[in-house]
C-alpha cells in the first residue's frame, strides 16, 4: 500500500497522480488496485477542467490491468465533462445516502456527480469514517464512497483465483464487479427513479 498525498493534509498535485500511474503502469502487475480520490470541482458546472496527461496515465495503468477506481466528484455536475470521470478506463463511483434505506433503496446524494459513466454508487454521505489521529468522525464526499469499491474489488479479486493478475486489461475486471451490482436500488436524491447514471449498487459478496 502507497499513498501520493502530503502527509496527513489529504493535498497532492496532478503531475504527482500523472508520476504514481505511470509508475504503476510500468512496475506493478495485473489486479492492483489504485483509488484516486481528488478531482476538480467546479461548482457552476461550466469550464470543466480536463487534463489529459491525468487521462493518459490512468489509460496505460488500465492497460497493464491496474484497477483504478476514481471518485466522481462533489458538484452534481456530470462526470462525462470532467478529467478523468470521463474515461472509460477508470471505475467511477458515485455517492449514495441512507435517508430511503427503510425502503430497500439507496438515494443519490445531493452532492454526487452523475453521468452514465459512473460505474457504480457506494455510501458516500454522513460516514462514519476514523481520521489521520484515530480519532472517530463523520464525513461525507464520493472520496470516502471509492474506497469502498476499492475494497470490494480486493476481497473479489482475493476470491477469484488469478483472474485479477492475469488480465490483460481492467476491463474485464471492471465489467466482472459492474454484473454483481443490483440495478434499480439507487434512486434521486428524492427517492424517484434515478435519472442521468446507471442505478447500480455494490455490495460485498465474498
Amino acid at each position: 500500500m502507497a499513498k501520493i498525498t502530503s502527509g496527513c493534509t489529504g493535498s497532492s498535485s496532478i503531475s504527482t497522480s500523472v508520476t504514481a500511474f505511470n509508475w504503476l503502469a510500468a512496475n506493478e502487475t495485473a489486479g492492483t488496485i489504485a483509488n484516486w480520490s481528488q478531482g476538480f470541482n467546479d461548482p457552476g458546472c461550466a469550464n470543466p477542467t480536463i487534463n489529459t496527461s491525468l487521462e493518459n496515465s490512468i489509460i496505460a495503468a488500465h492497460n497493464k490491468g491496474i484497477i483504478v477506481v476514481v471518485a466522481a466528484g462533489n458538484d452534481s455536475c456530470n462526470t462525462a465533462n470532467y478529467s478523468p470521470t470521463r474515461i472509460s478506463q477508470a471505475f467511477v463511483v458515485g455517492a449514495t445516502n441512507n435517508q430511503l434505506i427503510s425502503s430497500g433503496k439507496d438515494a443519490k446524494a445531493s452532492f454526487s456527480r452523475t453521468g452514465t459513466n459512473i460505474s457504480a454508487f457506494a455510501p458516500g454521505e454522513s460516514v462514519a469514517l476514523l481520521n489521520y489521529n484515530g480519532t472517530s468522525v463523520i464525513n461525507s464526499g464520493t472520496s470516502f464512497s471509492s474506497p469502498y469499491i476499492a475494497g470490494i474489488f480486493a476481497v473479489a479479486c482475493q476470491a477469484a483465483g488469478t483472474l485479477c493478475n492475469t488480465a490483460t486489461n481492467a476491463t474485464t475486471l471492471y465489467d466482472a464487479l459492474r454484473n454483481t451490482g443490483v440495478i434499480g436500488t439507487v434512486t434521486n436524491t428524492n427517492g424517484t427513479p434515478l435519472t442521468g447514471a446507471t442505478s447500480r449498487f455494490i455490495v460485498q459478496q465474498w
